[in-house]
């Protein structure tokens, strides 16, 4: 059978604290997300592989410039070249419910809700959700939080968390520093959030058909020198140290999704947004986005032309925005904010009737994503049943 992709998959298992900086903070104290966003190990697996296979004493910036280019493994496979894509597609990294055998805490969907009385606490995942809890008749409230894949428990917190102290030090005066404000001096104290020594995560990683002599090359660096780079920040002050155990690499041929696209029913189907989506114009995920999105997985996975699928309607929907970022590896500063579709965000799509040719594009999208930033680990989407 013709091979669709490879996939990788690893154990990160955390073995000093991390810091996975998402931008907010309470005072002077920086909070840490509870799982590891693709484009952090995206940065960190592409400084190691640059590390490894760059022949300059130092790299350059544009790497373009480089009379070594067209032979670099590392360009190649993220696709500096301009107007080619990137090979590889590091997608988010989610906790694994340790007490769970299998476990995996997912965002909960935008569909549930929980009744806000203690006693009660009954849980609706519904798009269309009771006004009142038809148990007690209190009030229910969204759902917050994660949502393990295996024994369905729900928490704010799927990891432990500490809360380090930190301060500059001024070296000449051998002291803590300070700093000039407008009415004095100010000390630097400040705190940052960090996920506890232990932590694991599941890291899956997408890599293109064609790329395969480059297997070799990211299972080592995921293994070897992934961590030595380390993940997140303060890593200079002894964070973000990692173990990567049980690399493995496999296949994804065209009959593995096709077992998955007989799971999957055209008819009436929903999209669940398991990170976030970023689509041109901030556009939601209708009918046509998703029929598009379809087509390029299907052609980029079975190596064919774009399919011709049948018409589907956006039925319900339950969604948020939000904003986000990251740190551009090439420019060596922050990429620009974008608006982009929550992880959780549910799509509910209806057609005429079943297509075995969609089904299959589906089964492709779950693998390709959608949206921009891909690589990056944005548009992973779980084909699922009605809500």
């Amino acid at each position: 059978m013709p091979i669709a992709c490879y996939r990788i998959t690893a154990k990160i298992v955390a073995k000093t604290p991390l810091h996975i900086g998402s931008g907010r903070r309470t005072g002077i104290i920086k909070h840490t997300l509870p799982y590891v966003p693709g484009s952090f190990i995206r940065g960190a697996t592409g400084a190691s592989i640059i590390k490894s296979v760059c022949r300059k004493d130092r790299p350059l910036k544009d790497h373009e410039k480089c009379e070594f280019f067209e032979e670099c493994e590392y360009a190649d496979l993220y696709g500096e070249e301009v107007g080619k894509s990137s090979r590889i597609f590091f997608r988010y990294a989610y906790p694994i419910h340790l007490a769970c055998d299998g476990g995996l805490y997912l965002p909960a969907p935008k569909t549930m809700f929980v009744c806000e009385n203690p006693q009660c606490e009954k849980i609706y995942d519904r798009i269309m959700p009771p006004i009142k809890c038809e148990v007690c008749g209190k009030s229910l409230k969204p759902v917050k939080g994660f949502v393990c894949t295996n024994c369905e428990k729900i928490t704010e917190t799927p990891i432990s968390m500490n809360r380090i102290t930190l301060t500059a030090i001024d070296r000449k005066h051998q002291s803590a520093a300070q700093i000039l404000v407008p009415k004095g001096r100010a000390g630097t104290l400040h705190a940052i959030d960090v996920v506890e020594v232990g932590a694991q995560f599941s890291l899956e990683t997408i890599v293109d058909s064609k790329a395969s002599q480059y297997l070799t090359l990211i299972k080592n660096t995921l293994s070897e020198s992934l961590p030595d780079e380390g993940i997140g920040g303060s890593k200079s002050r002894g964070l973000g140290k990692v173990a990567l155990e049980n690399v493995t690499a496999e296949e994804i041929t065209a009959d593995v999704l096709e077992r998955r696209a007989e799971e999957i029913d055209t008819s009436w189907f929903g999209v669940k947004l398991i990170s976030p989506m970023i689509l041109a114009e901030d556009k939601l995920l209708d009918d046509s986005a998703l029929l598009e999105a379809a087509r390029r997985a299907y052609a980029w996975c079975l190596h064919e032309g774009k399919p011709k699928l049948p018409e589907i309607k956006l039925a319900e929907k339950s969604f948020s925005y939000e904003t986000c970022s990251g740190w551009s590896l090439k420019e060596q500063r922050r990429r620009r904010i974008e608006t982009a579709i929550s992880p959780g965000s549910v799509f509910q799509f209806r057609s005429v009737k079943h297509d075995e040719i969609l089904a299959l594009a589906l089964a492709a999208l779950e693998l390709y994503a959608i949206g921009s930033y891909k690589p990056h680990g944005c548009g992973q989407l779980i084909i699922e049943k009605p809500r």
